[in-house]
């Protein structure tokens, strides 16, 4: 008889666990459980849908082009908001025009995709580079260009410093879009050489 208490007893626990193991499932139901993983994946599937979505806008919108090119890769880079990325370009680029052959320049713009964002976003180059050239007699106006863009850089509050940041970037990037070539000519507009 205390063998058949001990196998019905044994056979009630394992039937309790069994069902206590089927109903408990650490608080969470499985078919909820499956219903939630397939809510996550519908929900990554249409992340996954908007930014492609939002690639091929920005790839037929000129303007959505420079957003997700120079701008973007300094942002990224150097650690700089958007528009001090926009602005600190349109600097530089500001400056190599005013020392570039026009048709040079012209050609360099068409190449880079947002320029005139970017020379727009520039902020006002001061007249000290003249100023400052013309009294120390720098025919190449190297001091002055430094002086200007170091004026720039600070009105969108970024130091002086990040003009060097910026011209290896902004260089290689130009390498890439329109050649060696225009990287060279840029290159020796803003430093004179």
């Amino acid at each position: 008889m205390k063998k058949i208490n001990y196998s019905y007893l044994i056979a009630i626990a394992v039937c309790l666990s069994v069902s206590g193991c089927a109903t408990n499932t650490g608080g969470t139901n499985p078919l909820g459980a499956i219903d939630q993983s397939l809510s996550t994946v519908e929900g990554a599937a249409q992340s996954s849908r908007q930014v492609l979505n939002a690639g091929a806008t920005a790839a037929n919108n000129p303007a959505g082009v420079a957003q997700i090119g120079l701008v973007d890769i300094l942002a990224h880079r150097l650690g700089v908001s958007q528009q001090q990325a926009l602005g600190g370009a349109g600097a530089i680029f500001q400056m190599a025009q005013g020392n570039m052959d026009p048709q040079a320049f012209a050609a360099l713009s068409r190449s880079i995709p947002g320029m005139d964002n970017m020379l727009s976003a520039a902020p006002a180059m001061s007249n000290l580079s003249g100023n400052l050239s013309s009294l120390m007699g720098d025919s190449n106006n190297t001091l002055g260009n430094a002086t200007a863009l170091a004026a720039s850089f600070q009105q969108l509050n970024l130091s002086p410093d990040m003009v060097g940041q910026f011209i290896p970037v902004i260089t290689s990037y130009v390498s890439n879009a329109s050649g060696p070539a225009a990287a060279t000519l840029l290159q020796s507009a803003l430093t004179g050489r």
